[in-house]
């Protein structure tokens, strides 16, 4: 017994000692950062909104436009953040008047004309998904969206409503990301979006629903954080 407890006080010696010895790990960065910023384009789709106070349609026709977006989130663990986002997109559409036909704040001779407007976002955003090489991503979005400068192609006249309109935004984007270091990501993913417009003067039926389905490449980095050791 004098012998195993001699024994045992000699190893956790030797162990003590070589500890000491060991020179200590040296702090680095988490792959937390304090925040992201991210830079993103998208290619999305637009189906129709219904108006009825100015007894308008803006039909996008489901074709493909580019939209520029920009965020800013603060980091929390495992590569989540939350914080804001907005996009930008100058989009094509058909502008039909659906009540009594007037050239004033509409087309010129005819009920329907070729127009642009503005179309942006501003959301408040939750990304989960960061790392080193491949991984999931999931983000939640949700605020509004609005329409602006609503003008007619062949003179660029305003249409009605002069003023544009804000409608509620909602939207999901799932994909996948890859981490070229535990700051610098590279994502994919597919959007889901839907806004609701007001059914003030709609008839029954009509939808008040815009889908805005898209695909958008994101560049994320990662600044600040806190120091440990590992």
């Amino acid at each position: 017994m004098r012998r195993f407890s001699l024994g045992l006080l000699t190893l956790m010696f030797s162990a003590a000692t070589l500890t000491a010895q060991m020179p200590p790990r040296p702090s680095a960065y988490t792959n937390n950062p304090g925040f992201w910023i991210t830079a993103g384009v998208s290619g999305f789709r637009a189906n129709v909104v219904n108006d009825g106070v100015s007894a308008s349609k803006w039909d996008f026709g489901n074709s493909t436009n580019f939209a520029y977006r920009g965020s800013i989130e603060k980091g929390g663990n495992n590569g989540s953040s939350f914080g804001l986002a907005g996009s930008w997109s100058h989009v094509p559409f058909l502008y039909t008047s659906t009540g009594v036909f007037s050239p004033a704040g509409g087309c010129p001779s005819t009920p329907s004309c070729n127009a642009h407007l503005d179309l942006m976002n501003l959301v408040v955003t939750f990304h989960s998904g960061a790392g080193i090489g491949f991984h999931q991503v999931l983000e939640l979005n949700g605020g509004v969206v609005a329409y602006r400068n609503l003008k007619r192609d062949s003179d660029g006249a305003k249409l009605e409503p002069s003023g544009g309109n804000i409608d509620p935004l909602f939207a999901l984007g799932y994909g996948f990301g890859y981490g070229l270091s535990d700051r610098t990501n590279l994502d994919i993913l597919s959007d889901y979006s839907f806004a609701l417009h007001e059914r003030k003067d709609l008839s029954n039926g009509t939808s008040n629903t815009n889908s805005m389905p898209g695909l958008r490449v994101s560049l994320r980095m990662g600044f600040g954080g806190s120091t440990t050791r590992r």
